[in-house]
């Protein structure tokens, strides 16, 4: 009898994450690909992404909208108690043998409490990490403890993951997906990105992703503020191009949304504006980008492996290991500015050249999903308890 294995996602971008382990899963005689999909995937607003899983030629198993367009927090936490009462009944038509959850937004927190009340074994990818600067935090590590087997992307968040009290036997350093994805997926020529966007990216061309900082009281003011920094860009550099992807659907998500939108419209070809570009566009974006800027975990993990500059705005990365190719800028419009000027001189392009990411090992999937066949199922575990001298 196949082993039923469930993969949860409720955004483009960890759906974008998961897929190599999916197929994977998908191509196994002993396994039985579920897709349980819920959160942005069936949400207008957020670009009606499950459409790109169908288009990969995956079949959701269940799919479980939530209420998006209220993103304040009362409507974020009233879709995270939507999310655990529909996800809890999707898990009980699937009855998997295991959940495959990756990160630490409120979908997979609800997720992971939709699975634990039920028993159901939990596998955790990018567990382990901190972002201090985001409630996503506290979700992270909320999860660790509700799952049995755990995939941290590198040592640090492996030791940590020992360090919250889990069995190093079921914690696993196995890299980043998002690192293998840029070695195996075929990308576009920056020809066939221009034409698929009608874009022209021209000689200096940034990709910004800028998500809300939850735990950031002026939140929209430092947006406002990127922003600024961002029309500065465009006024120093005549030869300057803007891509910009849209939000997470996190608490603030729309304002910062009507910010992109505005500047898009402001700059006509200058600037274009994306509810989502999906994996091949986006990874083949970033390829192409003169630098990568906003707070997205894209900029700190996959950027380093094209050797594209990176600069990170604010607090909402702070915490995740990073490499060299990483510039961070407070979120106001002079360091922005001054931070893009660092990161496009010839000397900093030059040095990235030389960098290397503390995320990319070899067979991240594979090694995934060969764990997840071995699991025994057991979902008892015991406190392990670090020994403290003294």
């Amino acid at each position: 009898m196949s082993q039923k294995v469930c993969i949860f996602t409720g955004t483009r971008a960890e759906y974008g994450l998961l897929q190599p382990v999916m197929q994977r899963i998908k191509d196994d005689r002993e396994l039985e690909l579920q897709v349980l999909v819920s959160g942005g995937h069936l949400s207008t607003r957020h670009g009606n992404t499950i459409d790109e899983i169908f288009a990969d030629g995956f079949v959701p198993s269940e799919q479980v909208p939530l209420p998006l367009d209220d993103d304040s927090p009362i409507g974020v936490a009233e879709a995270t108690g939507i999310a655990v009462s529909g996800l809890a009944k999707a898990l009980g038509k699937l009855s998997p043998d295991i959940v495959v959850i990756l990160g630490d937004r409120y979908e997979a927190l609800a997720c992971a409490l939709a699975a634990s009340i039920q028993d159901v074994p939990i596998a955790h990818i990018h567990g382990g990490e901190t972002t201090q600067g985001a409630v996503d935090e506290c979700f992270r590590h909320s999860i660790t403890k509700m799952s049995q087997l755990h995939f941290p992307s590198c040592e640090e968040a492996r030791k940590r993951i020992i360090q919250l009290g889990e069995n190093p036997e079921r914690v696993f350093n196995v890299g980043a997906l998002g690192v293998e994805n840029i070695k195996n997926i075929p990308l576009l020529s920056k020809e066939e990105l221009e034409d698929a966007l009608g874009f022209r990216l021209g000689r200096k061309c940034l990709l910004v992703t800028y998500h809300p900082v939850t735990l950031d009281k002026a939140g929209a003011y430092h947006a406002a503020e990127f922003f600024g920094g961002l029309r500065q860009f465009l006024a120093n550099h005549d030869d300057g191009k803007i891509i910009l992807t849209g939000t997470n659907a996190d608490v603030g998500g729309s304002i910062i949304n009507e910010l992109a939108d505005q500047l898009a419209n402001e700059n006509l070809g200058r600037v274009g504006s994306w509810v989502s570009l999906g994996l091949v566009r986006y990874l083949s974006a970033m390829k192409y980008a003169s630098c990568v800027v906003g707070n997205s975990s894209s900029g700190i993990i996959e950027a380093p492996s094209f050797y594209v500059p990176v600069v990170n705005i604010g607090i909402r990365q702070q915490g995740r290991v990073q490499s060299k190719c990483t510039i961070n800028c407070a979120p106001n419009s002079e360091d922005v500015e001054r931070a893009l000027d660092r990161a496009l001189s010839s000397e900093n392009i030059q040095s990235v050249r030389g960098c290397s990411s503390p995320y990319e090992k070899k067979g991240t999937s594979e090694q995934i999903v060969k764990m997840i066949k071995g699991f025994s199922g057991d979902t008892i575990k015991v406190f392990y308890d670090i020994k403290f001298g003294g």
